[in-house]
């Protein structure tokens, strides 16, 4: 009979950041998941000797936004099943509402970027739902400053600040990869989706290959742009310098991060920046658009720069600075390892929210 407190985490059991955490906290409480989702074969993989009650549906397919008040028993029935100790929403809309709906006393919500930036906006009802949540939660989470201050503008409870860190013992460069040839690279590893800004980079890139011809984009990734996106880059007629390289587990990201020279991320909207941290975490100075949390996690000038992605010319700017610099460029990696030791850690997040839960269950 296990004697380990007892937490709930209702979340999309398929979310990396979810797994992420679920592997962190697994040895140290008894979990358990609530999920809309199933649970997808690569989830069970990766989940497969952690000791985690789910609660999912059997099939792996996606639930429909509309169907969610359907599961609401199902939830209520999990929670009497398991009875957790702490209540954990990791996303303050769908999964917040139906825990708010719960009346649990330690109930903590963690917001993680649309929930906060979007859902509110689209309606009063949905503010006033938002509200809900936040009046009923305990305890309230944000993986970002600039989150936090978007939080506040619908409610005046205090907020912790649970950065996203990097697993700084796994993200290190590298130094058995090879890079194949001279040429500089410029990566990224992102969705592609509009909101990642892949086109922005495109044609940034399309501008410093005219200038710096020794040089390749390597974009790792899928999404549903995909194909908008390859024929954007054949209609450039540069499909031999910008290289789809396809989807890349977590486990491997280090090793093609390890493969280019600068790390770029050129989001239209971006809650925090964790991409960019694994990046600054493998020694590589980044580029990032002036928006949301990219520019917390950039220290400008001195681990990357950050910039007016919609100003083509100061991206550019940028890259050329890095290739003509390459001393400079090492610096700045360098630094960008130290940064994220110093704030960004992921065994610092993980005692800051074992804090959060020691704390929950005194009050």
């Amino acid at each position: 009979m296990s004697n380990r407190i007892k937490v709930m985490f209702l979340g999309d059991i398929n979310s990396s950041h979810l797994k992420k955490w679920i592997l962190a906290l697994a040895d140290t409480y008894e979990i358990s998941v609530f999920s809309f989702n199933g649970l997808e074969a690569s989830s069970r993989n990766e989940l497969n000797n952690c000791k985690v009650t789910f609660y999912c549906p059997s099939n792996s397919g996606k639930t429909n936004k509309f169907t969610y008040f359907l599961h609401y028993s199902r939830l209520k029935s999990a929670v009497a099943s398991f009875q957790p100790e702490i209540l954990h929403a990791h996303y303050a809309s769908s999964y917040g509402f139906f825990g708010a709906l719960l009346k649990r006393k330690k109930f903590i919500v963690s917001a993680w970027g649309s929930d906060i930036f979007e859902f509110p906006k689209k309606s009063f009802l949905h503010r006033t739902m938002l509200k809900f949540v936040l009046t009923r939660a305990s305890v309230l989470m944000s993986t970002s400053e600039i989150m936090a201050q978007e939080i506040k503008l619908y409610t005046t409870k205090p907020i912790v600040i649970t950065p996203f860190g990097v697993p700084i013992n796994l993200f290190r460069r590298n130094s058995t990869v090879n890079k194949k040839g001279e040429k500089f690279i410029v990566g990224t590893v992102k969705s592609l989706e509009y909101v990642y800004g892949i086109d922005l980079l495109i044609y940034a890139f399309k501008e410093f290959n005219s200038l710096y011809p020794n040089s390749e984009c390597h974009i790792y990734g899928r999404g549903s742009k995909e194909v908008e996106y390859r024929e954007l880059v054949k209609s450039m007629g540069l499909s031999n310098v910008i290289l789809f390289k396809g989807y890349v587990s977590n486990d491997s990201v280090p090793s093609v991060l390890s493969t280019f020279d600068t790390f770029c991320a050129l989001s239209r909207a971006e809650s925090f920046g964790v991409a960019v941290l694994e990046a600054s975490s493998c020694g590589l100075p980044v580029v990032v658009n002036n928006i949301g949390g990219l520019q917390e996690v950039v220290d400008s000038g001195q681990t990357g720069f950050v910039v007016n992605a919609l100003d083509c010319k100061s991206v550019v700017e940028k890259l050329m600075f890095i290739a003509k610099n390459p001393e400079e460029g090492k610096k700045m990696g360098l630094k960008g390892r130290e940064w994220v030791e110093k704030k960004y850690s992921w065994q610092k997040s993980v005692v800051i929210m074992t804090e959060q839960y020691d704390t929950i269950l005194i009050d």
